[in-house]
């Protein structure tokens, strides 16, 4: 007897839980720095992170009548991305209102895992930065001293084509003795990261190569071929830590994987353009959600087109 059966005939035993618990694993370098670096308090803003955006999708699902997924850990790590991208003077209540932002209007209405046509952690960051700047961006320098400090972006984010004296020395910059939000400073730990997804095959590693690459030349356009200058630029600010953790995410950006390289090479130039054109010392996240609304015409445009026909 024949048995007949549907597709899929090929299986993995990769799923969304293993591939969420890899990512959080990944952070946990960073999330350990952050604490290292900026006290116990970046502990709280990651749990709170977390928690609020597990409730939240639990809570929406039970009341939408829908399968509850909290399980595939998904939620999880959106709110582990939201808790690292403030920070560690955001009030409480910031980070509660961006999980709620990113699992229920970005995530959960859309459709919910696999539907979401913006990267949830992103839009959130991207929309309370719009809403409580300034309170969002009163920088702290790292521990023991913990006082108001700049970033090294509000020396060179603002139209500047070139490094001031003042500015900080690219070690700081590595080692995140530098203000900024608790997840992006330490550089070491993102790179761990990095390397710990590409050998377990979560990333390709030429999505964030592509994307530095882009900022990188974009910058040593504008900078006069200052090679210092465009690798200041890639180790300031939220650029490593979006390339490798939201540049990445799997939903919101192209699913061909000649188009993510092209998509991720957009998002670096855009950001560069951003930066220097427009006179704003971010960038990232706003290239982000750009590049997220032109993913389907990048892999309309990679699509293989069936023998026969015309694209």
């Amino acid at each position: 007897m024949v048995k007949i059966k549907s597709a899929p005939f090929i299986r993995s035993k990769t799923d969304t839980k293993s591939i969420m618990l890899d990512v959080i694993i990944a952070l946990i370098p960073v999330s350990i720095m952050a604490v290292v670096k900026f006290g116990y308090r970046s502990l709280i803003l990651i749990l709170t992170g977390i928690i609020s955006s597990v409730l939240f999708e639990y809570l929406y699902q039970r009341l939408s009548k829908k399968e509850v997924t909290i399980s595939d850990l998904s939620a999880c790590v959106t709110g582990l991305l939201v808790g690292l991208s403030y920070s560690i003077t955001t009030p409480i209540y910031v980070i509660i209102l961006g999980s709620f932002i990113a699992i229920v209007l970005v995530k959960q209405i859309p459709g919910g895992l696999g539907h979401n046509p913006f990267n949830p952690a992103v839009f959130s960051r991207v929309f309370n930065k719009i809403i409580f700047t300034p309170l969002i961006t009163n920088w702290v320098s790292p521990l023991p001293d913990m006082t108001s400090s700049a970033t090294p972006l509000s020396y060179i984010g603002n139209g500047q084509n070139f490094i001031p004296q003042a500015a900080y020395p690219l070690s700081d910059l590595f080692f995140g003795n530098i203000g900024g939000n608790i997840g992006e400073t330490v550089k070491w730990a993102i790179i761990l990261g990095f390397i710990y997804l590409c050998f377990k095959r979560i990333i390709s590693p030429l999505v964030p190569l592509a994307t530095l690459s882009g900022l990188f030349f974009t910058m040593l356009l504008f900078g006069k071929s200052d090679y210092y200058y465009a690798l200041y630029h890639v180790l300031s600010g939220t650029a490593m830590f979006a390339a490798v953790f939201m540049v990445t995410d799997y939903t919101s950006g192209p699913a061909h994987h000649k188009a993510r390289v092209y998509y991720a090479l957009g998002i670096g130039i855009l950001t560069g353009v951003i930066r220097y054109v427009f006179n704003l010392p971010g960038g990232m996240g706003v290239a982000i959600l750009i590049m997220n609304m032109l993913s389907p015409i990048f892999d309309l445009s990679f699509n293989p087109v069936v023998f026969g026909y015309k694209r």
